[in-house]
């Protein structure tokens, strides 16, 4: 299975890069850009406290996304730019890793104002992940279009103690399918702690 290059990633990566590297008064000819943050857009994505899911994981209802939402990782499918961006509710303590995150889903025509599902799309549930996953979430996507039309995300699983990088398949950005932690064989278990 050969992957694509998410091309918005990789321009997204590589305008940091170039920010990076130049500088504003070193701007090369073969460079991209200047560009300018359109500030009346910014925030794309905000915290909403009204937001509610039932949480699988003790059958109640959670605000999932009222503390924080970052991390986004961006795709472009059927002309629109899809957001799959890190929740957090506002349990746990008030420090990193102290709340439990999930994945949100937002979409957008012009790459500038999003509309997001009411619910996550990727979260901690009674699955065979579940100790890997819960308290803490999944966090931190990154994902890429496969040449069969698949998208491939691979993101933190956190359990409060250790991190783990997992990966899930999914055909419409919305229904997933968890595979696990990704360097679960490596190295014969090497890197699994």
């Amino acid at each position: 299975m050969a992957l694509r290059p998410n091309p918005l990633r990789s321009l997204v990566g590589s305008c940091a890069l170039l920010v990076v590297l130049s500088g504003p008064s070193h701007q090369q000819a073969w460079m991209l850009g200047p560009f300018t943050k359109p500030v009346q857009v910014n925030p794309v994505i905000t915290p909403n406290p009204a937001s509610r899911f039932r949480s699988p994981m003790h059958d109640s209802i959670v605000a999932w996304e009222a503390y924080a939402t970052f991390n986004p990782a961006a795709v472009v499918k059927d002309g629109k730019v899809f957001l799959l961006y890190r929740a957090e509710d506002a349990s746990g303590e008030q420090q990193i890793g102290g709340h439990t995150s999930r994945l949100g889903l937002a979409e957008s025509t012009d790459g500038l104002h999003f509309t997001r599902r009411a619910s996550p799309v990727l979260y901690p549930d009674t699955d065979a992940q579940r100790q890997y996953e819960w308290p803490g979430g999944v966090e931190d996507p990154r994902i890429v279009e496969s040449d069969d039309g698949r998208y491939i995300l691979t993101y933190t699983q956190w359990n409060r103690d250790v991190p783990r990088l997992a990966v899930a398949t999914s055909r419409d950005l919305i229904t997933w399918t968890k595979h696990g932690p990704a360097f679960a064989q490596a190295a014969g278990g090497k890197y699994f702690a």
